[in-house]
């Protein structure tokens, strides 16, 4: 009791604000840069094909449209052909650069080499005749066929001038030729990302692009135009992330460590934590201007039956696409997006998370949201399972947002926002199925994507995106940090772990 006394004051105790933010280390390790593999003439025709495919899918795509269709639009601000070309240019080019596999396979290895190869080709006539000859002449049919594809691509590019500049930007390969040959002869390469860089497309073309090329025919392009307009991953990208649900949990960490890395991460910022049987909480951290942190999270391991798509990938990609649309947001407090494993097995993985977190920054947790079993037939907030200064906050702003949003009390299973709330941190947990409905689904052969709502999906999106923007900018009251605090103790006196 002695000890619980005192963590119940030391919960009391205010947080304190330095002249300059302390940063986040958490509990885990960063993420190593992949070691450097050797790469066969199979293993780099197999790379630059790899980043042919993402350039000819959208140069494939939009060129001949564009060349087909009058610009400007009815309705939109006159805008030349070389405009919207640019705009291909921009969001193509660089897309290469972002297509890098997390497992150091030596094809993926070399994928970052295979596109600086590429740009260089664009940019140079004679860089591409080097690159289209060596493909066929080391590359059997294979490389045959991707040669096809680059001299497609090097004509297609010759509409726009700046092709050639970003390709110089991108390529900087001054020796391409013994680089070439590096490539094809068993030269060593460790995989990397290079962030594609930011669009100056103008805004009159966003709008067309969005409106005129539809999903399925050209969304490549759809997916930059609102990435560039809005900050946020489209439609689009919200139901294939989730539609991904692999089957096993390692398969389900590595694929969620691939997300974070789509939404803008490098493999530096992604930090992993043992927490335990060979599993790991995952976590990236968005700095703030001040000491204080709230934290998203949602657990990404599933039970042995079903495809757990809806407990809990849906939580879980949720995770990665607010961190795509907040990365480059400025915002108070300090962000920290975490996927947590081993839920179904008791909390274990943010039971973890908090244990081993260094004391001092545990007390800097201003609030947590917990994201578990979404889209099936709602947005709700459990009332049952979390702090009372949350649940108001996030019915106001859903109510300025004008989004749906349903108060209930859930009887029956637990989530990791409990374990924030053990430590006396507010903590609210969003989930998405009624009482109705929601143990017909989870740990059953139901749990698949055709349980899944779009609709409702992106409802919690949104609601979790404006509540986590509301919280990074305004601390929570004393007040309700003291409730949070009494909650904490009593829990940890009452139902102890």
């Amino acid at each position: 009791m002695k000890a619980l006394l005192s963590l119940f004051v030391s919960l009391l105790l205010a947080v304190p604000v330095g002249a300059a933010p302390t940063v986040f280390k958490g509990p885990g390790r960063a993420m190593s840069a992949p070691l450097a593999v050797p790469v066969s003439a199979a293993g780099a025709v197999a790379a630059i094909g790899f980043q042919l495919d993402h350039l000819s899918l959208s140069l494939g795509t939009f060129l001949p449209e564009l060349s087909r269709v009058g610009l400007p639009a009815e309705g939109l601000t006159p805008i030349s052909e070389t405009a919207a070309v640019e705009f291909l240019a921009r969001e193509s080019l660089p897309s290469i650069y972002a297509a890098n596999a997390p497992a150091p396979s030596p094809a993926a290895a070399a994928r970052p080499e295979a596109a600086r190869l590429i740009s260089a080709a664009l940019a140079d006539p004679a860089k591409w005749e080097a690159l289209s000859r060596t493909l066929r002449e080391r590359g059997g049919e294979s490389g045959a066929r991707a040669a096809d594809q680059l001299d497609a691509a090097a004509r297609s590019t010759q509409l726009s001038p700046l092709f050639e500049r970003l390709g110089r930007d991108f390529s900087d390969t001054k020796d391409f030729e013994s680089r070439l040959s590096a490539l094809f002869d068993g030269g060593t390469f460790a995989p990397r990302s290079v962030a594609p860089r930011a669009s100056e497309t103008p805004e009159s073309f966003v709008a067309y692009a969005q409106r005129r090329f539809a999903a399925g025919r050209a969304r490549l392009g759809v997916l930059a135009a609102n990435r560039i307009a809005a900050g946020v991953p489209t439609d689009g990208e919200l139901h294939d992330s989730v539609a991904l649900s692999p089957l096993t949990n390692p398969e389900r960490e590595r694929v969620l460590i691939d997300l974070f890395e789509r939404a803008g991460a490098s493999r530096e910022e992604i930090h992993l934590q043992d927490a335990g049987r060979g599993r790991s909480n995952i976590y990236v951290v968005k700095p703030g201007k001040s000491d204080r942190i709230v934290v998203v999270g949602g657990h990404h391991d599933k039970v042995s039956r079903g495809a757990g798509t809806i407990d809990n990938w849906t939580g879980a990609t949720m995770v990665a696409n607010l961190y795509q649309a907040m990365r480059d947001l400025a915002t108070d407090a300090t962000i920290v997006f975490v996927g947590f494993a081993r839920e179904e097995e008791g909390l274990l993985g943010s039971k973890a998370f908090l244990r081993e977190m260094p004391a001092e920054e545990r007390k800097r947790i201003d609030a947590m949201v917990n994201l578990d079993t979404l889209a099936v037939d709602g947005t709700f907030s459990w009332r049952n399972n979390s702090d009372r200064s949350l649940l108001d906050l996030i019915q106001r702003v859903a109510a300025r947002a004008r989004l749906a949003l349903t108060e209930t009390t859930l009887w029956g299973g637990d989530a990791d926002s409990s374990s924030f709330r053990r430590y006396g941190i507010p903590a609210i947990t969003v989930f998405g199925a009624s009482q109705d409905v929601i143990f017909d689904i989870i740990h059953s052969e139901r749990d698949t994507i055709a349980a899944f709502s779009l609709p409702h999906y992106k409802n919690a999106f949104l609601l979790t995106l404006e509540t986590m923007k509301t919280l990074a900018e305004k601390p929570l009251s004393g007040f309700a940090r003291w409730t949070a605090a009494v909650s904490g103790f009593l829990r940890a006196a009452f139902r102890p772990s």
